[in-house]
Formats: structure tokens, sequence, C-alpha cells
């Protein structure tokens, strides 16, 4: 008999990890590289770190999970820095699309500024009051 329960997500991850690879081969679908990277850029003021920007390639998508400047930096194009370093990064991997989210009180002009387009929108997340902005940019044809 079949029962849900709790696991650990390091094991959970491994085993589908194992079932999403065999729906690759079943649709005789190749993908030659590593499935997934994670990668961080910093921006550094000397040797102090003053932001940067994390993010995740999966396949030939790039998420940018967290990009973040010093308050006492800011205004001096770090983050514009951030966001080319990350797509000259992405286009030397052929990734096609890098999406990310942000929340309605930091940076939606700012990506849109970018070059990114809004994709969708989700009210009261991650709590009430607060509105996720989600962004793609396509890079690749």
């Amino acid at each position: 008999m079949t029962k849900i329960a709790m696991i650990a997500p390091t094991t959970l991850d491994d085993y589908l990890s194992t079932l999403f690879q065999q729906q690759l081969s079943d649709n005789a679908i190749k993908y030659e590289r590593d499935i997934t990277e994670t990668v961080g850029i910093g921006a550094f003021d000397n040797d102090k770190l003053v932001g940067g920007v994390l993010m995740t390639r999966r396949y030939d998508h790039l998420y940018i999970a967290r990009l973040a400047i010093d308050k006492a930096y800011r205004g001096q194009q770090l983050g514009t820095k951030l966001i080319d370093a990350a797509e000259a990064w992405a286009r030397e991997r052929q990734v096609l699309n890098i999406t990310l989210s942000t929340r309605d009180y930091q940076a939606v002009g700012f990506y849109e500024k970018c070059g990114f387009k809004r994709y969708g929108k989700v009210v009261d997340l991650p709590f009430a009051g607060v509105t996720t902005v989600y962004f793609v940019k396509r890079l690749l044809d």
C-alpha cells in the first residue's frame, strides 16, 4: 500500500532527478551539458564586497535568484554592471532566457530599464500587501 510521508529534501531531489532524466530519455531528448550550476558575481570596492548577483543556470535557462547592492554604493551603476556581467556569462553558455522576480517596492523600474519584460505578477506574495512581479529577457533566438 502506498503512503505519503516527509522525506529529506536531498534524498527526494536525487530520486526526482532520475525520473526527469528518464523522461528526457523516453522522449529522445539529448542534453549534453551539466544540467544545473549556481554562480555568483560580486561587486567590490577594492577587496570589500558591496553587492552581487546570485543565479542558477538550469539547462538553457538562467534564473537570477538575488541581486542587491549595499545602500552606500547605490546610484553608481553597480546593479547595471552586475546584470551586464550576468548576461555576458549567460551568452557565453548559449542561455536562451533569463528570468527573475522582484517585489513591487524593490527594483521593478530597474529591471525594465535593463530590458526585462514583465510576464506576470502575484498580489500578496510573499505576504499580504506585497506584490511579486515576474520578468523575462530573451537572449538568443
